[in-house]
């Protein structure tokens, strides 16, 4: 009999708290919850390459030829049912815990048998509600740059011998996060989800889940309108200027223009209009008679664009270095650093607390004075943007720079 193995990545999920749910549901509405869990999450999972080899109840069994694959559709997975929960009530909203690990694994046509199933399944036993776990063999083989992880733990899981190193993904530590309450959630939707949005990434995706999701379709309503906009107004400018010439075969042009042409023999293959999309009016071809008005225009932009570039440039760049918060370095009654005002970082000052330099009263002060300093540079950030003095996407690097800075 010929056993057919692969290298696979295996993940496992299962929804958080659906032994108790089932008690106090009729069978139409554990159907129902079912059928959104799959309806959500299989379109993701097919985008990513996954094979749904089969359920378990609630629990859906996953392999990946892809490590990395795997883990950016568990990453997608968390984000489409953040969105789908923050646009429903707590009874129908739907959680969920991801596991996965790596190895050789016997395949069959309906499912797949070996420990690295065994180890998954350990895995997702320990990983808490919303979060994404994973063994070391998935870390290790996974795309680092694509795909962020912090080390949990070594774990002792039942039934495997020794101990295994878990590590996962974290929750808000993609570099597109900026705080939630900074802007209202239409103008910065794929900046507040758990792992950055990835559900959104991919070709025609965004408008399909905005769609799908409700609260947060308008955005791609509206996107999709402009862009039909942009695309018929021009057409409609050439129908409102050609008609009268496609009836009566004569081409008039507008009072002070350059030229005027009657009855012209141009073929339908070679046609060329006179004025390109761009323009708001139709303007006449240039005549060969009067090529200097075209080149005097062209001498005039090389002495003038200088000029404007150099007053232009310095505006946005060196913004976030100027944030830097006044603070004295020591206290004159203790003639010994103050925790309030010596630490420039959330971070020292908890690594002094650890340390024991300083107690938890001088840490919650210095704390609320990082965060109070924190949030005033993010607020003057959103005023600047709203004031059109930088753009969404200086702003986001600016809120990025001020919490490093702080974190």
């Amino acid at each position: 009999m010929t056993i057919k193995t692969e290298n696979l990545a295996i993940v496992l999920t299962d929804i958080a708290g659906y032994t108790e749910a089932t008690q106090n549901q009729s069978r139409q509405d554990n159907a129902r919850l079912l059928a959104t869990h799959n309806r959500i999450l299989y379109p993701i999972i097919r985008r990513y390459k996954g094979r749904h080899v089969k359920s378990i109840g609630d629990a859906l069994l996953l392999v990946f030829r892809s490590p990395t694959d795997a883990m950016i559709c568990a990453m997608a997975m968390q984000d489409a049912l953040f969105e789908f929960n923050r646009n429903n009530t707590k009874e129908l909203q739907i959680h969920i815990r991801v596991a996965a690990s790596l190895g050789e694994v016997r395949v069959t046509r309906n499912d797949v048998f070996g420990e690295a199933v065994n180890v998954t399944s350990r895995i997702e036993s320990i990983t808490p509600v919303d979060e994404i776990y994973m063994s070391e063999a998935v870390y290790m083989a996974m795309n680092k740059a694509e795909v962020p992880s912090q080390e949990v733990g070594r774990r002792e899981l039942k039934g495997i011998t020794g101990s295994i190193r878990i590590y996962n993904i974290p929750r808000f530590s993609t570099p597109r996060l900026v705080p939630q309450d900074v802007m209202a959630a239409e103008d910065m939707s794929d900046l507040v989800y758990p792992y950055g949005g990835t559900h959104l990434v991919g070709a025609g995706m965004e408008g399909g889940w905005r769609a799908l999701f409700g609260a947060s379709a308008s955005v791609g309503r509206v996107a999709k309108w402009v862009s039909a906009g942009l695309v018929l107004i021009p057409l409609g400018l050439l129908a409102v200027v050609y008609a009268p010439a496609l009836f009566t075969g004569k081409f008039d042009a507008k009072p002070g223009a350059t030229a005027k042409v009657a009855n012209p023999p141009v073929a339908e293959s070679t046609y060329q209009p006179p004025f390109t999309i761009s323009e708001s009016k139709p303007v006449a071809k240039p005549v060969t008679s009067e090529p200097k008005p075209v080149v005097k225009p062209e001498t005039k932009p090389a002495t003038v664009n200088p000029e404007p570039r150099k007053t232009v440039a310095p505006v946005s760049a060196p913004a976030v270095q100027k944030y830097e918060p006044e603070f004295k370095v020591s206290d004159p009654e203790t003639k010994r650093p103050s925790a309030v005002s010596s630490y420039a970082r959330i971070s020292d000052a908890k690594k002094a607390l650890n340390d024991k330099k300083i107690n938890k009263d001088d840490y919650k002060q210095a704390v609320n004075r990082l965060e109070n300093d924190m949030k005033k540079e993010i607020d003057q950030a959103k005023r600047d943007y709203k004031a059109d003095k930088i753009n969404k996407k200086e702003y986001k690097d600016r809120v990025e720079a001020i919490e490093k800075k702080y974190k």
